[in-house]
């Protein structure tokens, strides 16, 4: 396992910087406290109404007698009443014009009130959105707001307006007299909306690290781990490693996270705290990613799946910022660790606006929700590791054996077998081969009864979609102790297929098959059977990182040998194979003749029982294939040794029985002498002859000797014949017979015996005559057998001389361009892993957007909000809430208060009588009530602090309904609050999508290494190479390639940018803005592609197209940095030349002075040249990566491109 790499920090590191911006959003304020401070009475000039209009709508007979009482009123003294038709044009009204109030009435006893933003508070609470001042004693500080905007005077003379008209009856005293209390508080003021992005980037920023880990483990998954489950691997020690490994880099991130966090917002919790709430999150992230590797095949697919699973539940648990959410659909989300971090994060700041902060001494105390969530996080890790094991399980993938979905319920799952030589086998299944009849030689006595691996009837038959394919059709054989077995066959014939299904990597869909008698169809039998094979697969086996001596102890460790017997085996392994002298050698830079030789080692290693072998010799020299064979024969006694091959020269030598599998069938089974002799064994004779030789006269003289000689062919100068093996005594008088005959034009001849190769094509074509006739409709074959060599017709692989090449110049370029962007377009069109890349970009730039628009829409619809006593108050016979508390009543009229509390309960108020006379402190209560009497009625002072949002207009409301039913009426005023707010002011939405064009702009330069690097993949495949040498014009190349990704490029672009300007009223507004954005961004996407064509170019390595991609992302981040210095300092110039080294930032640079052009009023001609410049810049860099271009061109390929009609100038 090797250290994250340079590319996984600096994406953290990234996200880091990410996230202490996101923390400069929050307006800081610090702890503080909220002096008592008495406000006076509602009728002295807390608010001056005069030059206000108060709108109204609907326009009744009623509601105008209302607005009418209300505007004479001692309060509103000065205010102009007007009527609208309806809310709409109240709304349109209230965004234009500042000084304006709305009143929306529902009936007689209901209204709305709409003020500014500015002029009242947002009504929701679960905004939190408490006011401050930084010095309460300054007379610009108007908290609280209800009573300094007007809301509360014009709510009192409303209200006192409904009940004189509904009751005949003035309480314009009682209401105008109302004073207000502003209670002592000690707390840090928030609005809770502010920290929306400070936890989405929290809640993200182990993205990095669940994206690069997926790659990882998917990529070693694929090539290494089904082969270390077969050498004995616990899949529990596969992902524990994983596990602990990136345990240590989560645990640095999150010390890293914890320092910024707790320096940008949580002043006063406490490090070791925090810290853990991030390492358990971080660590239930890396679980999560277990999980989806289990489930997924591929890196892209599973690190997609996790962001988004990351994203859609990290902005789903910005609801608990907001509101109150039920405690079991608040456990069953926190099943996604997202979820649960966040709930944790937003109890912190509710601590820490208190100024207590989280820390381990207050865990089971103020923290203790905190104390649930470590718990739900460790639960998540371990339940996403445990499901990463399940469906390791289940869901092997294209090697491994797939478990019912309910195996852990079984008793073989958990107590292994007990080896039993005793079983009793099927007589077929003991004699499979007696189904070939005369095609398999009987085994020697002495290995009766040895039968180490036995199969019967195997079959794997392969369905993807409609397509089936038949790798083994009803295989048997048997395969005995103390021999050497070859499998012999063509490509594709079912060799790899039968190994891995011995090796336990594949399934037989029909079929058993016992090793020791072990059955492979038990899940008991295959661990016993793990610990006794060992396994050389096709491709080679090792950690690249590590030295071959490392990959040897790595692998000695893996398989169960003990601790102090590792380091004796494997300079045994190291001795036997000579690879002593690389032993310190990474694997990584070895030939592929050593990673075949360390591929053996390693399944030699433990003395396994059983060696399955897959072409082990492939790419070794002539030498080490001595070596290799030596070795094995060395090792049959008391062992199974099967391996396949393709060189038959191999089997000849060193298998005892070579088994022939032609097209999923066993063909015949035998030592090489009974296959010989079965299939032909003769020996050839091989005359080479000159011009004057008689045909005739030759064959007489060779049926002289020999009459049962047959010719088999001849060509212009050779003659052969077939000799056989019973005349071998009759060859000396041939042979002297062929001396005396020169004369006849017999310059020399040869003989050779039949070999395995002969009675190969012999098979092979009898098997495909066979599979002519047995051939089915829609049945395909993994790999098309070999034709006979009669069947290569040479004459049709020449080039025809009537293909000479007749267009030159300008037609054969343009020729040769459509040609090259016809096959750009159908390989990208094919590249379904570079259109998922693009896509997921694609939904990654827009997510923050819709998320955005989301919130403002949840917001909007969220405005109006009732001020009910219930949100604060405690309902009759309920008990106690943490959100609710009784109503205090301080009695200051020296008489008996009950006909209020009846008043007050009869609103469905709990109410409590205060104790003490006087309150100057903190109040535990959201509010409380002075009475005073004066002239036979109450005069009331309202008591609120400002956590209690809407304290002052809900008491108001209380005291209303009191004297209304104190005059006999059982009606019941409802007020709502609701701000003008509108997604549709042309100013938020300016500043919004300057926000969010940033962060695009940022991004976008991502997009083109995913579909403009087919220069790179060309390199890879040769196919430039031989393009160049076909005689394509290079511009002809880059044109067509151009002509494909330009306007794909320019699509992206626009489809993302051009929803944000049509919402810019600035841009939209003006043509000569639109028509140099248009050009501007028409230009970037030129220059960008061609800045990749020069990356492709020099980048032949083949980095990936996913770190150039982050790459330029960080290069566009590092000029916005470096812009943003220069800007400080006002010097454009240095702009100029800051877009002149990074081409990527040339179209920030354009809406930076764009933006200087809309601030300029008017218009300035030196901010116009500015944009002007920048739009024109992109054509500069295009121009100079033409040239670029050339050059590179002219160095590698002088003789092509002096014929090419637009590089040769």
């Amino acid at each position: 396992l090797s250290l994250p790499p340079l590319q996984e920090w600096v994406a953290s590191l990234v996200f880091l910087y990410i996230l202490r911006d996101s923390a400069g959003l929050i307006m800081y304020y610090p702890t503080q406290e909220f002096p008592y401070k008495a406000l006076g009475r509602l009728d002295e000039p807390a608010f001056n109404a005069s030059g206000v209009t108060l709108m109204f709508t609907p326009a009744t007979s009623s509601t105008r007698r209302i607005m009418a009482k209300a505007a004479s009123s001692s309060s509103l003294r000065g205010i102009i009443i007007e009527e609208v038709e309806n809310e709409a044009k109240m709304e349109e009204k209230g965004l234009s014009e500042e000084e304006t109030i709305g009143v929306v009435f529902k009936d007689d006893f209901s209204y709305t009130l709409r003020f500014q933003m500015g002029k009242a508070m947002f009504p929701n609470e679960g905004f939190e959105h408490i006011e401050t001042c930084w010095d309460f004693s300054a007379r610009h500080c108007k908290v609280p707001l209800y009573w300094y905007g007007g809301f509360l005077s014009v709510q009192s003379s409303i209200d006192a307006a409904v009940i004189e008209m509904k009751t005949n009856h003035s309480v314009w005293k009682e209401m105008k007299s109302i004073s207000g209390v502003h209670l002592q508080t000690v707390m840090k003021p928030l609005f809770k909306l502010d920290y929306l992005w400070f936890i989405i980037c929290a809640i993200l920023s182990y993205c990095p690290y669940m994206h690069f880990l997926s790659v990882k483990v998917l990529k070693e998954k694929k090539r290494l781990k089904v082969l270390m489950r077969a050498m004995g691997l616990q899949d529990i020690s596969f992902w524990l490693s994983w596990s602990l490994l990136y345990s240590l880099y989560v645990l640095i991130f999150s010390c890293l996270l914890t320092a910024l966090v707790l320096r940008e917002r949580f002043y006063t919790s406490s490090f070791p705290a925090v810290l853990l709430l991030f390492f358990l999150y971080g660590l239930a992230c890396i679980h999560l990613v277990f999980m989806l590797c289990s489930l997924l095949r591929t890196s892209k697919l599973a690190s997609s799946i996790g962001f988004l699973i990351i994203f859609i539940f990290g902005s789903l648990s910005l609801a608990v910022l907001i509101e109150e959410v039920p405690k079991p659909l608040k456990w069953f989300l926190g099943l996604m660790c997202p979820f649960a971090f966040n709930t944790g994060i937003v109890k912190i700041f509710d601590l820490e606006k208190y100024g207590i902060g989280f820390s381990f001494s207050n865990l089971m105390e103020e923290a203790y929700f905190l104390f649930s969530t470590y718990i739900l996080l460790v639960f998540d890790s371990v339940l996403y590791m445990l499901l990463a094991l399940y469906f390791d399980k289940i869901l092997p993938g294209k090697y491994g054996i797939p478990a019912p979905p309910l195996f852990f319920l079984k008793a073989s799952y958990w107590m292994r077998s007990r080896r039993g030589s005793s079983r009793d086998v099927p007589r077929a299944a003991a004699n499979p081969e007696e189904l070939l009849g005369d095609d398999v030689e009987p085994v020697p006595p002495q290995f009766l009864g040895k039968e180490a691996i036995r199969l019967h009837n195997i079959k794997k038959v392969y369905k993807k979609k409609d397509k089936k394919t038949e790798a083994l059709r009803g295989l048997s054989l048997n395969i005995y102790e103390g021999q050497i077995t070859a499998l012999l066959g063509h490509s594709g014939a079912g060799k790899t297929t039968l190994l891995n299904v011995l090796s336990g990597l594949s399934f037989p869909s029909e079929g058993s098959a016992t090793i020791y008698n072990y059955k492979l169809s038990e899940m008991g039998d295959r661990e016993e059977i793990k610990g006794m094979i060992g396994i050389c697969p096709q491709f080679n086996t090792q950690f690249e990182v590590l030295t071959v001596k490392e990959n040897l102890k790595t692998f000695a460790e893996i398989k169960g040998i003990k601790s102090k017997e590792v380091e004796q085996e494997v300079q045994k392994i190291l001795e036997l194979l000579d690879i002593s002298n690389i032993q310190d050698t990474q694997a990584e830079k070895l030939s592929g003749g050593q990673k075949r030789k360390l591929s053996i080692g390693i399944a030699m290693l433990g003395n396994p029982q059983v060696l399955l072998l897959d072409e082990p010799t492939a790419g070794l020299d002539p030498l080490s294939r001595h070596r290799v064979w030596s070795l094995l024969q060395e090792q049959r006694a008391g062992r199974v040794i099967l391996f396949s091959t393709q060189f038959m020269d191999e089997a000849d030598i060193l298998a005892d029985r070579k088994a022939f599998i032609s097209h999923g069938r066993l063909k015949c089974v035998g030592s090489s002498l009974f296959l010989k002799k079965k299939w032909g064994i003769c020996y050839h004779l091989r005359i080479h002859v000159s011009e004057s030789c008689d045909l005739e006269n030759l064959t007489s003289l060779v049926k002289g000797y020999i009459p049962n000689a047959t010719f088999s062919g001849h060509t212009q100068y050779e003659l052969r014949y077939k000799l056989p093996l019973e005349n071998i005594n009759e060859f000396p008088d041939l042979f002297r017979g062929l001396d005396g005959c020169s004369e006849q034009g017999i310059i020399n001849y040869g003989v050779s015996m039949t070999t395995l190769e002969d009675v190969f094509l012999r098979l092979e074509g009898e098997a495909m005559d066979n599979q002519k006739d047995e051939h089915v409709p829609g049945e395909e074959w993994g790999e098309a057998a070999p034709g006979c060599p009669e069947e290569a017709r040479p004459g049709s692989l020449l080039l025809s001389d009537t293909g000479m090449a007749s267009v030159q110049g300008l037609p054969l370029w343009r020729q040769q361009v459509s040609a090259m962007a016809r096959v750009r377009f159908l390989k990208l069109k094919s590249s379904v892993k570079n259109l998922r890349s693009i896509l997921l970009l694609y939904v990654v730039f827009l997510l923050p957007l819709v998320l955005q628009l989301c919130l403002l829409s949840g917001w909007q619809s969220l405005g109006a909000w009732q001020l009910s006593p219930a949100r604060y108050f405690l309902p009759l016979g309920k008990k106690s809430h943490l959100e609710t508390t009784t109503l205090l009543l301080y009695n200051h009229t020296g008489t008996d208060i009950d006909d209020l509390i009846h008043l007050l309960q009869s609103q469905d108020i709990a109410v409590e009588i205060a104790k003490e006379e006087n309150i100057t402190e903190e109040l535990e209560h959201n509010g409380a009530l002075r009475l005073f009497r004066e002239d036979q009625s109450y005069r009331f002072t309202v008591l609120c602090h400002l956590e209690a949002v809407n304290c002052f207009p809900v008491l108001v409301n209380v005291i209303s309904n009191a004297l209304l039913r104190s005059l006999n009426s059982t009606r019941h005023i409802q007020v709502w609050s609701h701000p003008f707010l509108s997604l549709r002011n042309p100013q938020y939405w300016d500043y919004v999508m300057s926000v969010y064009l940033v962060y695009m702009l940022l991004l976008f330069p991502g997009f083109p290494p995913h579909f403009a690097m087919g220069y790179t993949q060309d390199c890879k495949t040769g196919a430039r190479a031989q393009l160049r040498i076909s005689g394509l014009f290079p511009s002809a190349y880059w044109c067509g390639q151009a002509l494909v990704d330009i306007p794909l490029c320019c699509i992206l672009l626009f489809s993302m940018f051009g929803i944000q300007f049509a919402m810019n009223s600035k841009i939209s507004g003006s043509a000569s803005i639109t028509f140099m954005l248009v050009t501007g961004m028409f230009g970037y996407g030129i220059s960008l592609v061609l800045l990749i064509y020069l990356i492709s170019f020099n980048s032949r390595k083949a980095w990936n197209s996913d770190l150039w991609s982050f790459i330029l992302i960080m290069v566009c981040l590092i000029s916005v940095i470096i812009s943003s210095v220069i800007d400080n300092l006002g010097r454009p110039i240095s702009l100029y030349i800051l877009s002149f080294l990074f081409p990527v930032y040339s179209l920030m640079l354009f809406f930076l002075f764009l933006q200087i052009l809309w601030d300029s009023e008017p218009f300035s001609s030196a901010s116009g040249s500015h944009v002007l410049i920048a739009v024109f810049a992109p054509y500069i860099h295009s121009a100079l990566f033409v040239l670029l271009l050339r050059f590179l061109e002219l160095k590698y390929g002088k003789a092509v491109l002096r014929r090419d009609p637009i590089f040769r100038f």
